[in-house]
């Protein structure tokens, strides 16, 4: 039973997978890709866009205040502020050229001048103490701006600058009579206008790098050591999405200013895509594993379902097969399970009904068959008998004649009930040893008689005149043919699970092939025109046992014959008492 519901579950299962779960299973991981990709496409190309974007306008405002740069250090009107002396009202001409360059533009950097010993010719707003210093000459801003001669430099402040400098332009400026720097400092504050024009929410990361990778400048939000230090470690623009030390996801834009030596970053955190694609696959992998449950409770509640009816008509029809007819099915129901109920009920009745009406016909028939073989077997025997008294009177043998009947006598008083079809081994063999009596009377020395009989075996029930018929045949055609002496053994023993009784006689024989087909077995057609003898037991042994008997002759020209007649002792029974 449980072998028949593990194999419908599991087909049930199959099916309500294939139909139920595979579909999620595909579709879920192309809707999971597909919300993925598309995301991570327009996150990609708004972070390079506007990226861009802003880096071109912040190479413009670098761009406008490096011209801010060259007209202090060039134009005629600011020539005063490198002469070894400055008049007063010099003085106050170059803060109004100063004021007049910085008033048309956008950016409006703070503006100092300084000599190489610490004086400061000009400025926009106060010149921060470290300009003056003549050890920050050798660092920073002044340093960068003198080692390249006339060149402007770009330089980056720390994020924790206490004036809030993101950068400074700064050049190193070599007259006659006039060495020093002009530098010019952005503030966070002047770029903000910048930042604002994006929003935040595209760009919560972004920053300035020198061109060594080695000094940054944040411009807004806040970055981790690990991501400065990535930053710091790429130098080209990165299209697709990057894992950091701490195993968050962003998304770069990188670009690079190669005049000046700098780079703009934009970083974007795919924490926002990545939970939005996990809570997609959660809700694939939920429904899926819904839908898998869902499957197995169903198939097992049909499964079992369906092979209850099923398992009640197969117990039907075992109990059926072993021949309980008795049995029945108990399926209610209006289904095709209850169909199938009836029907197992009504096709039951019916083999009952069938079965019981060829047995009836079959017992007749077998009835019929074994008293008209019995028939057969009395007139033979009692004919063999008169013949051999006549024989005796006719020698004038009174004497043998007389006892020859007194032997007859007894052997039919013994055999008078033929209505009893079945009698014990000890009966057959008494019927036997008074038949061999007569003979031996007929035969003399030339007969002699050996029985290896196992007593435990004298209450079993066999056919009546089932030995007699096979020891008359092997005397009348083994011995009696035979000139000398013969000898005749009967013997009876347990082989296996089976009982053995064997005739042999040390007679004339016959050829094997002949002993062969007279041990075939040949069926019955009219049991009252057969002729008596080795067919008659066979016959008889075929309606008491069926193939649990078997029949065999063995047989040698001049050697003699031995039969030997093998039942299963399952089909044999005892007489109790």
């Amino acid at each position: 039973m449980q072998r028949r519901v593990r194999k419908f579950f599991s087909q049930l299962l199959i099916s309500y997978l294939l139909i139920g779960v595979l579909p999620l299973v595909i579709i879920g991981p192309l809707a999971y890709s597909l919300v993925r990709n598309i995301l991570l496409d327009r996150v990609r190309s708004t972070t390079v866009e506007v990226n861009d974007r802003l880096f071109l306008q912040l190479q413009g405002l670098v761009g406008d205040t490096l011209t801010v740069l060259d007209a202090i250090a060039t134009d005629q009107t600011f020539l005063p502020l490198y002469a070894s002396q400055i008049s007063q009202e010099q003085q106050t001409n170059l803060y109004n050229a100063l004021f007049l360059l910085l008033t048309a533009r956008h950016l409006k950097p703070a503006v100092h001048v300084v000599s190489l010993d610490g004086h400061v010719r000009l400025n926009s707003v106060e010149t921060p103490i470290e300009y003056t210093q003549e050890s920050y000459r050798n660092w920073g801003v002044l340093r960068k701006a003198f080692l390249t001669q006339g060149e402007a430099v770009l330089y980056l402040h720390a994020s924790q600058d206490s004036l809030g400098r993101i950068f400074s332009l700064a050049r190193h400026v070599k007259q006659a009579s006039f060495e020093g720097f002009i530098i010019l400092d952005i503030g966070y504050e002047q770029l903000k206008d910048i930042l604002d024009t994006h929003s935040t929410a595209h760009f919560p990361y972004v920053a300035i790098l020198d061109e060594h990778k080695t000094s940054s400048r944040i411009l807004n939000g806040i970055f981790t050591d690990e991501e400065l230090d990535f930053i710091r470690q790429s130098s080209l623009s990165i299209h697709t999405p990057v894992s950091i030390n701490d195993g968050q996801r962003y998304q770069f834009s990188i670009q690079n200013d190669r005049a000046l030596a700098f780079s703009l970053v934009s970083l974007y955190p795919l924490a926002q895509i990545d939970e939005i694609t996990s809570i997609v696959a959660t809700i694939s992998i939920s429904l899926g594993t819904l839908m898998t449950l869902l499957c197995f409770y169903l198939a097992y509640r049909y499964s079992r379902k369906a092979s209850k009816p099923l398992d009640e008509v197969v117990a039907c029809l075992k109990r059926v097969s072993e021949g309980d007819f008795s049995a029945r099915t108990h399926i209610i129901g209006n289904d095709e399970f209850g169909v199938l109920g009836e029907s197992v009920n009504e096709m039951v009745m019916n083999m009952e009904r069938l079965l019981l009406t060829n047995q009836q016909k079959e017992q007749s028939l077998r009835t019929a068959q074994i008293k008209a073989l019995q028939a057969q077997t009395r007139p033979h025997f009692i004919f063999n008998c008169l013949e051999l008294v006549k024989w005796y009177i006719l020698l004038n043998q009174s004497e043998e004649a007389s006892a020859t009947i007194v032997e007859l006598g007894l052997l039919l008083r013994s055999t008078l009930d033929l209505a009893e079809g079945m009698i014990t081994l000890e009966e057959e063999l008494a019927i036997v040893s008074h038949y061999l009596a007569l003979q031996q009377r007929r035969m003399g020395e030339r007969l002699s008689v050996e029985c290896d009989i196992d007593s435990t075996l004298n209450s079993l029930t066999i056919p009546r005149f089932l030995l007699q018929p096979l020891v008359e045949n092997a005397l009348m055609h083994g011995l009696e043919k035979k000139r000398g002496k013969g000898r005749l053994t009967i013997g009876t023993k347990r082989e296996d699970a089976a009982i053995l009784f064997t005739i042999s006689d040390d007679g004339v024989g016959m050829e094997s092939e002949r002993a062969k087909g007279m041990a075939s077995y040949r069926e019955i057609i009219d049991a009252m025109q057969e002729g008596t003898g080795l067919q008659n037991v066979q016959r008889r042994l075929t309606l008491n046992y069926g193939s649990a008997c078997e029949f065999f002759i063995r047989s040698d020209v001049g050697k003699g014959t031995t039969i030997t007649i093998r039942i299963q002792q399952e089909v044999l029974q005892w007489k109790k008492g």
